[in-house]
């Protein structure tokens, strides 16, 4: 039954816009396939194009040589460097070899068959040995821990080292340590601390055998790390610091004081015998010089007085009739008392009856002694 509320043709304009949606519909459909047929034309003149352009290639040999260009590329990537302070180690399926390589242009076969694993033999790397230094950053689970050692007489002290290290063969170091060498290294280094302390007193090692006992320790270690085959060379130890307990320490420090004191006593002793010794060598050399040359001089002297004394007495003994023996007396005994007394004036007087008169003359009024001599 119709309803009285509408008006007669109320359902037109629905069915205009039914009609109308139909016919949007059916554009868009023919638009589409207008597309589709205008793509697939693209399409077949683009294949048409290529066909035209490589037509002419064989495609058996194109595929030859791509796959001889990427064979070429593949046999060229195992062509590796090996930098300066480095060593590589060459893994042939999965097993290390024997011989590391040094440094320069090298070949491997390609992956998969040899992997490179490269290090650095040349970097000095640190353990820290009872202590953690700021700038020496460590995992949680591997920071060093205070140490306290037992020394050779039974007293404890707490030490603090470095020690330095490097890789010495890369393949043992890669393949034979198990875990972080700087933990290895550490551990080795203190076993060695704890044998060496065993057997040295508490004031040798904080006085003078400190520098022994790294020397000690750090061969000791070494000895450890070549029987754990690790490819690891320690380089240097140094002890930082030796800290005995601390209610004793102020007798240590004593003791290390007085012990140093000895030290520099000894030192300065040997530095004035080795000053002392050759002065006095040097003395004693002199005077026996200048004793040799007094008595060459002597002996020149005396020789020389003698062979005058022989020449003037052979002389005489010519000439017995010209110089008489009084003469010749007289004669020396001027002579003997001009060079005993040469400031001495002498005068010769000559007395009738043999006397000898002597005259001392005053030395204001002559300006010397004077001596008179009778004849």
């Amino acid at each position: 039954m119709p309803d009285p509320t509408k008006k007669p043709g109320g359902d037109r304009p629905n069915l205009l816009e039914g009609v109308k949606r139909i016919c949007r519909k059916f554009k868009t459909k023919l638009s589409v396939l207008k597309k589709g047929r205008e793509t697939s034309d693209k399409k077949s003149s683009i294949a048409s194009d290529l066909k035209s352009a490589f037509g002419h290639i064989n495609p058996q040999k194109a595929i030859l040589a791509v796959g001889g260009c990427i064979f070429a590329v593949y046999l060229l990537s195992g062509l590796y460097v090996v930098n300066p302070g480095e060593q590589a180690v060459i893994r042939r399926f999965g097993a290390p070899l024997e011989q590391a390589v040094s440094e320069g242009l090298h070949y491997r076969l390609p992956f998969p068959i040899d992997t490179v694993e490269k290090v650095n033999v040349s970097e000095v790397r640190r353990a820290d040995i009872g202590m953690t230094l700021p700038e020496h950053l460590h995992a949680p689970d591997d920071a060093p821990q205070a140490i306290q050692l037992l020394t050779g007489d039974e007293n404890i002290i707490t030490s603090q080292a470095i020690v330095h290290y490097k890789v010495s063969d890369a393949t043992k170091f890669l393949y034979n340590v198990n875990g972080n060498s700087e933990q290895l290294v550490r551990y080795s280094v203190e076993a060695a601390l704890v044998q060496q302390m065993a057997a040295t007193p508490v004031d040798d090692i904080l006085s003078t055998e400190k520098v022994a006992a790294q020397n000690s320790v750090m061969a000791l270690a070494q000895e450890a790390l070549d029987r754990y085959d690790a490819g690891i060379q320690i380089t240097a130890f140094n002890i930082q610091e030796i800290v005995p307990p601390g209610a004793v320490s102020s007798a240590f420090l004593d003791v290390t004081t007085a012990k140093e004191d000895k030290e520099t006593a000894i030192n300065e002793a040997n530095g004035y015998y080795n000053s002392l010794i050759p002065q006095a060598r040097a003395n004693a050399n002199k005077m026996i010089s200048d004793a040799e040359a007094y008595k060459a001089e002597q002996i020149s002297r005396a020789t020389g007085d003698t062979e005058k004394f022989l020449s003037m007495l052979a002389e005489y003994q010519k000439n017995t009739s010209i110089y008489t023996e009084d003469t010749t007396k007289y004669r020396l005994l001027l002579e003997t008392l001009e060079k005993i007394l040469p400031t001495v004036k002498m005068y010769i007087v000559d007395s009738s009856d043999g006397s000898i008169d002597v005259k001392l003359f005053d030395e204001e009024l002559t300006g010397g002694t004077s001596l008179g001599i009778g004849n």
